[in-house]
């Protein structure tokens, strides 16, 4: 969440901050509001106090009825300023709750991601002599995916992947884990299922829709995962890093469940679009400077654009608009992969710089120069299954098989995906 101390001292940039967000500003009113109530509120317990310690002293001694009379008074009146505080506090809290992170200046200002910024292509579209098929007919004719099978025991946006693909899937995921851990960042393979405090702790909902927004069990407290990030981020919490320790690092795997709301009627067809993927992570934790968090988002980023040219995949990397952006986020770049099957981009990885939005919820900071400040946190997609279904759509052949990374061939054992024989 953003520190309170900023939304009184600067309320006009938070202001301008929902606007380009898409967001109602009105509830900043409401919080400048509470917080012209609470201040003589404050005041009024503050001088209650001082006169209750007074009076307790001079109750050591012989108490008279006056004195023990007005000792009563003020511990009443304590009692119900306190109460009526604290359900301010509460409430002013709970919206602030809901105050997204302010964009970095350098965000573009838009309504959605219609309006995100191209910012380099690398590669072109794949050419074909022949006309590309998408993933879903390649993965019939090779009886490598199956969709109709998972939408009848599971229901839409499920999907198997067998035989080859599910090959190429664990190689793929393994050749990027395997990748960041070479570059010392520490590996992770997390829970799958955190408590609703652990979830909030994320700043991406509010305690009012925990439950609703995710794949959840309520009677038991938990929440599945959309994200290795939302139980490896936690992992800090309530603790006070060394700055000798930053950057730390971390490159995760774990299954990833997604309610999807939203988006029903939006790419119902394959595998883009599911309620359950895998995916690898960086999630990675800065000192608490803009220009240094910033460039670890650039070199998290440089990372994800290593892998795409090594798989051979034709990209885009796009700047994400105001109004793109998760609540969370002070900016975030996509990375969008050519999928001739659809003759388009489709966004494949993204890449976040949080600063400490995340850190304030979940009580994590560094000691710089004897003092307590928190943390810079950011996330990156590595991979995801979407790009396994890239490399299908994006190295099939006219004879119908599917051609393989080469960097994936030690992985896989195959060098292509052939077409069953009749």
């Amino acid at each position: 969440m953003l520190d309170l101390n900023l939304i009184r001292s600067n309320p006009e940039v938070v202001r301008q901050s929902l606007v380009d967000r898409q967001k109602k500003p009105e509830i900043l009113d409401q919080i400048l509001q509470i917080e012209k109530d609470i201040k003589p509120l404050r005041l009024q317990i503050e001088d209650l106090r001082a006169r209750q310690n007074q009076i307790t002293r001079q109750l050591k001694g012989k108490p008279t009825p006056e004195q023990l009379q007005q000792a009563s008074v003020y511990k009443n009146q304590l009692k119900e300023l306190e109460a009526k505080y604290q359900q301010l506090e509460s409430s002013q809290l709970a919206m602030v709750e809901e105050i997204p992170n302010i964009p970095a200046s350098d965000v573009p200002i838009g309504k959605d991601d219609t309006q995100n910024v191209i910012i380099k292509t690398v590669g072109s579209p794949t050419s074909f002599d022949f006309p590309p098929l998408d993933h879903v007919d390649l993965g019939e004719k090779l009886d490598i995916i199956d969709v109709k099978k998972a939408g009848e025991l599971c229901g839409s946006r499920f999907g198997y992947f067998k035989n080859q693909a599910a090959v190429l899937e664990m190689s793929l995921m393994f050749y990027a884990f395997k990748k960041l851990t070479n570059k010392g960042f520490i590996g992770m393979v997390p829970p799958a299922m955190i408590k609703s405090k652990t979830e909030w702790g994320c700043g991406y909902a509010s305690n009012k829709n925990l439950f609703n927004a995710y794949y959840s069990i309520p009677e038991d407290d938990l929440i599945f995962i959309c994200s290795s990030e939302h139980a490896v981020v936690p992992y800090h919490s309530n603790e006070i890093l060394s700055a000798d320790s930053l950057p730390k690092k971390y490159v995760n795997f774990s299954p990833c469940f997604r309610r999807e709301a939203g988006a029903y009627g939006k790419d119902t067809r394959g595998l883009f679009r599911v309620h359950f993927f895998n995916k690898v992570e960086m999630n990675v934790f800065t000192t608490p400077d803009n220009d240094v968090s910033d460039a670890m988002c650039q070199e998290m980023l440089a990372s994800e654009e290593e892998l795409m040219q090594e798989l051979g995949l034709p990209y885009q990397v796009v700047n994400c608009c105001t109004g793109d952006l998760p609540q969370p986020n002070r900016r975030m770049f996509d990375i969008n992969t050519w999928f001739p099957g659809q003759n388009c981009y489709r966004e494949t990885q993204s890449c976040s710089n949080c600063t400490d939005y995340q850190a304030r919820r979940l009580n994590t900071k560094v000691k710089i120069n004897n003092q307590n400040q928190f943390v810079h946190i950011l996330n990156a997609t590595l991979v995801t299954d979407r790009a396994v279904l890239a490399i299908l759509e994006n190295f099939q052949q006219k004879d119908g098989s599917v051609k393989i990374p080469p960097v994936l061939v030690p992985y896989t054992g195959f060098d292509s995906i052939q077409p069953t024989k009749p």
